[in-house]
C-alpha cells in the first residue's frame, strides 16, 4: 500500500531518538503544513486521511468543515500494522542486521586500529544512525579494510584490487578515497600531515616499488653475502626485495645518522666517514621504517647521534616528531632553528592558514622556538633554499 501519511508517521518515529528502539506506547502527532498538500495533492491527501481515520489508525484535527487539517495524532502501538500496509521493515529490525554484519567484520579483523572502526560502526548503529560507510560502500569496504590489515609486505594496488576485490581498478574508482580517510583517523601509523601515497604505503599498497635512498657506512647481509655501502659514495637505492631480505650486520661503523626531508639536499650532502645519510621522502614507508628500526638496535645508543633535517614548515615538524616517535627516539633537529630561518628568511613564503591553526596544536619541544617563530612570521621556508 502506498501511504503517503503512513510514510510520514513512519519516517517520524524513525527519526525519534528512543521511540524506534524501545516497546514504545501512547500518542504521537505530526502537524499538517502546505508541503504535505504539495507533495501529495490536497484532494488526495485528504481522502487518505478520513480512509486512515475511519480504520483507526490515525485521528485527525479537523477545521474549515473537515476541508483541513491541522495535526495528524497516531498511537505507538498501531506502528506494527502500518509497517506491514506500507511494506517497509522496522528500523529496529534493519539495525539489528547491520549491527550483526559489522560484529562478523570485527571478529574477523586482527588489529586494533581495525577493532575500533567497527566498534565505532556498532555505536552509531544503536543509536540509530546508519553509517554513511554501510549506505555508500556496504561490506565491499569492509572486505577491503580486513584484507589491507593482513598485508605483510608491499602490494601495487591494482593487483590487490583484482586480488581482493573482482577488477584491477575497482579499489581506485570506488574505495581509494574512504580507505585514506578511515587510516588517517585509525591507523597508529598514518600521519595527518602524509600525502595520499605516503598513506596507503602505511597500508602497504603502493603505485610503485618501495624503495630507500641512502648514501654512508652501511653494512647489512643479503642471503650470504655481506653489503658494504660505504662503496657507494655518492649513494644507492635498497628497493622493496632488498629491504625485506637484507639483515643489518652485527658490526656498524656509523656514529651519526642524518635523514633528509629532500631529494635535493639528500644529493648534494657530501660523503662523510661514519655517517649514514638517508633520503626520507617525508615520511618513511613501513618496510623502511622496520630496516631503521633494525638498524637501531645494533647501534649503540651511546656512540650514535640522530638528525633529521627538513622544510621549516607544519609538515617539516610533523615529519621529524614522527620520525622520532616511529623511528629514533633519541632523534635532534639538524638545520631546523631559529637562526637557519633567519639566514633564509628573503626566501620564505607565506604559511596556509589550516597549517598555522594545526602548527598552534603541536607540542615537539626541540623544535618550539623554531615553532613559535614560524606562529610569529606565518611564513615557511622549504629545505631546498638552503642550497
Amino acid at each position: 500500500m502506498t501511504s503517503y501519511i503512513l510514510n510520514k508517521i513512519i519516517d517520524r518515529y524513525e527519526n525519534s531518538r528512543n521511540d524506534w528502539k524501545e516497546q514504545s506506547a501512547g500518542n504521537r502527532s505530526i502537524p499538517v503544513q502546505q508541503s504535505d498538500y504539495d507533495a501529495c495533492g490536497r484532494s488526495e491527501l485528504l481522502q487518505e486521511a478520513r480512509q486512515l481515520e475511519k480504520r483507526g489508525l490515525i485521528k485527525v484535527k479537523w477545521f474549515a468543515g473537515r476541508s483541513d487539517m491541522e495535526k495528524i495524532t497516531f498511537r505507538l502501538e498501531a506502528l506494527p500494522q502500518m509497517y506491514e500496509l506500507t511494506g517497509r521493515r522496522p528500523k529496529a529490525q534493519r539495525m539489528e542486521d547491520d549491527v550483526r554484519t559489522v560484529q562478523a567484520w570485527m571478529d574477523q579483523a586482527r588489529s586494533d586500529w581495525l577493532r575500533q572502526y567497527y566498534q565505532d560502526l556498532a555505536d552509531s548503529l544503536h543509536k540509530g544512525k546508519r553509517p554513511q560507510d554501510m549506505e555508500r560502500y556496504g561490506e565491499k569496504l569492509f572486505q577491503c579494510l580486513n584484507c589491507l590489515e593482513k598485508l605483510e609486505t608491499p602490494m601495487y594496488i591494482r593487483i590487490f584490487s583484482s586480488r581482493y576485490l573482482g577488477g584491477s581498478k575497482v579499489f581506485e574508482k570506488e574505495l581509494e578515497s574512504r580507505v585514506v580517510s578511515v587510516a588517517r583517523k585509525y591507523h597508529p601509523m598514518v600521519d595527518e600531515a602524509m600525502e595520499k601515497y605516503q598513506v596507503l604505503s602505511q597500508l602497504y599498497l603502493d603505485n610503485y616499488s618501495q624503495e630507500m635512498a641512502l648514501k654512508g657506512e652501511l653494512r647489512f647481509w643479503l642471503e650470504d653475502r655481506l653489503i658494504d655501502l660505504s662503496a657507494f659514495r655518492y649513494g644507492t637505492v635498497l628497493n622493496t626485495e632488498t629491504l625485506r631480505c637484507g639483515k643489518i650486520h652485527e658490526e656498524q661503523r656509523i656514529k651519526k645518522i642524518i635523514t633528509v626531508e629532500n631529494k635535493a639536499n639528500f644529493v648534494s650532502m657530501p660523503y662523510e666517514e661514519g655517517t649514514l645519510i638517508i633520503f626520507s621522502h617525508g615520511f618513511f614507508s613501513p618496510l623502511e621504517r622496520e630496516f631503521l628500526k633494525a638498524l637501531r638496535e645494533i647501534l649503540s645508543d651511546e656512540e650514535t647521534e640522530y638528525y633529521h633535517t627538513g622544510d621549516l614548515d607544519y609538515g617539516g615538524v610533523r615529519i621529524f616528531q614522527y620520525i622520532r616517535k616511529k623511528i629514533f627516539p633519541r632523534l635532534l633537529p639538524f638545520q631546523m632553528d631559529v637562526t637557519q630561518y633567519e639566514a633564509y628568511r628573503e626566501f620564505a613564503a607565506d604559511m596556509e592558514p589550516s597549517a598555522w591553526e594545526k602548527l598552534k596544536a603541536i607540542e615537539e619541544p626541540a623544535l618550539e622556538p623554531l615553532i613559535r617563530r614560524l606562529l610569529a612570521e606565518r611564513k615557511v621556508i622549504e629545505q631546498e633554499c638552503f642550497l
